[in-house]
């Protein structure tokens, strides 16, 4: 069932939202409370053309938290799973935060600008609050803001090319992962190697927001010749490259190890931060659930439906951000199981309504 959406001064626009409904936009969700696309012309056509061009989004929901001062790095380790004591100006750092009982909050993307210098893109949660709640009772010295920078990204194997266009040939020397101020049009704009596709791309971040819609304009009449359309991400192409969304595939309820990011804990830094302890004890006595990719047969027309997995007569797992997929040609979700209830997973199952389908279960990664 399709529902409108009422918007409200609780839901933000974006410097580029005209542009997008120009565009044809035929849906937007709500993230970080600021409009997202989802849809322009349907999501298996929008699926086709990122696998095979180049798109720009509007992703500037992905909200960035300023984090500058003396003690920008201690705040930093305190709230982060991951060591960041170490990191490098230039570079970025995928890192889960959790609260008390180690459950994730936030898989945020912390870009090192100077060693004192620091933003934290955010999924969707308010984590401005939480870290400004830790500081009120804290002597560090350090300021933390809620910025207005946008963000967009062109995403699909056209990237590079279509960037090298707007920027010239230095931007082939931008690894993954890292950031670093290039003129487009005789203008400054930070621009990493990122984005949430796997098909290659990059991110640009507008601090000014006169400056997003010359830039919107300017990145459409470039792209035309690298058939460059307006998109948004992708459901389909995120579920079959295997990347998580906070909030649908897992919540606070969920640890790191729960979901296939104890790799990016730093358990044995120096620093404790929320949550270590109650990690450190799941790591101890072991991880009890992971994350897995779910594949069955069925007809189609079942992607709004709740669909759990089941071996013998036990519910082991819910099915999220479930897909029918195109490149192996049925249906694809994830689930979050306990590893134990996965020793006979050759017999694994799901039922829906009346109806039995036989399922395989693989780790994520």
């Amino acid at each position: 069932m399709d529902y409108k959406l009422t918007l409200s001064k609780r839901i933000k626009s974006t410097p580029f939202t005209s542009r997008n409904d120009l565009n044809g936009v035929k849906a937007y969700t709500v993230y970080n409370k600021i409009l997202l696309p989802t849809i322009f012309e349907n999501l298996l056509d929008d699926y086709y053309h990122l696998l095979e061009y180049v798109q720009l989004w509007d992703v500037s929901c992905q909200k960035i938290i300023q984090i500058k001062g003396p003690d920008a790095i201690n705040l930093l380790s305190l709230i982060s799973c991951r060591d960041l004591s170490v990191s490098e100006p230039g570079k970025c750092y995928y890192t889960p935060m959790t609260n008390e009982r180690g459950g994730l909050l936030n898989d945020t993307l912390v870009f090192c600008l100077e060693k004192d210098y620091f933003w934290i893109s955010l999924s969707d949660s308010d984590m401005f609050l939480w870290i400004s709640a830790f500081l009120i009772n804290s002597n560090l010295k350090v300021k933390v803001e809620d910025t207005d920078i946008s963000t967009l990204a062109l995403q699909g194997p056209n990237a590079n090319a279509l960037m090298r266009e707007l920027t010239g040939n230095e931007i082939d020397k931008l690894n993954f992962f890292n950031f670093r101020n290039f003129k487009i049009n005789n203008r400054n704009f930070l621009i990493s190697r990122t984005g949430f596709s796997k098909q290659g791309g990059y991110e640009i971040y507008i601090q000014n927001s006169n400056h997003g819609t010359k830039l919107w304009d300017l990145i459409v009449q470039e792209g035309f010749k690298f058939n460059l359309k307006v998109g948004c991400v992708n459901l389909i192409e995120r579920v079959e490259s295997g990347l998580l969304s906070y909030g649908n595939d897992m919540t606070r309820k969920d640890t790191p190890y729960d979901c296939s990011l104890g790799k990016y804990c730093s358990l044995e830094s120096n620093y404790d931060f929320i949550g270590k302890k109650a990690l450190l004890s799941q790591r101890k006595r072991g991880p009890h659930k992971d994350i897995y990719k779910v594949f069955f047969d069925a007809p189609l027309g079942l992607e709004y439906q709740e669909v759990n997995c089941y071996i013998k007569e036990k519910k082991i797992g819910k099915l999220t951000s479930m897909i029918f997929s195109p490149k192996f040609n049925k249906y694809l979700g994830f689930m979050i199981s306990k590893k134990n209830d996965l020793i006979d997973c050759e017999n694994a199952f799901i039922k829906i309504r009346n109806g039995i389908f036989k399922a395989s279960i693989e780790d994520l990664d």
